[in-house]
């Protein structure tokens, strides 16, 4: 929606866009819940966001097409979800919605993955503090 302020016409597509990123920013979430359960503070913002930010911009593959890289890289690209998230946030804007489910589902399968893992670390960890 940001991008009506720079000229982008804002349509049904922007907004499905919006839409199809909210996955993404549940998966982020959960992922900084899991990092927060599992390490310290400081090692939070360094580790995890650094890492996290690295890794997410280079397997997105938005700025650097996977393309160019060796198919072995390609392939743990597209078995990840930052390479799914933003080929669904593409369709979607793009107005190519055939190919916006099949990486929305990835991306999902991996937020719900997360958001478990990090429930259960956080439950785990709870208990031992309380004994």
């Amino acid at each position: 929606m940001f991008a009506g302020l720079f000229g982008h016409p804002i349509g049904v597509r922007m907004l499905l866009g919006a839409i199809v990123v909210l996955p993404t920013a549940l998966m982020y979430t959960a992922i900084g819940l899991l990092c927060g359960t599992l390490m310290s503070d400081k090692a939070v913002g360094g580790v995890c966001g650094a890492m996290l930010t690295t890794i997410a911009f280079i397997l997105a593959g938005v700025t650097v097409p996977i393309q160019i890289m060796g198919p072995t890289f390609q392939d743990i690209a597209k078995a990840l979800p930052f390479y799914n998230a933003a080929q669904s946030a593409v369709a979607a804007v793009g107005g190519d919605y055939g190919r916006i489910w099949p990486h929305v589902w990835i991306v999902t399968a991996y937020a719900v993955g997360f958001w478990l893992a990090a429930v259960i670390v956080f439950g785990l960890r709870k208990r031992n503090v309380n004994r």
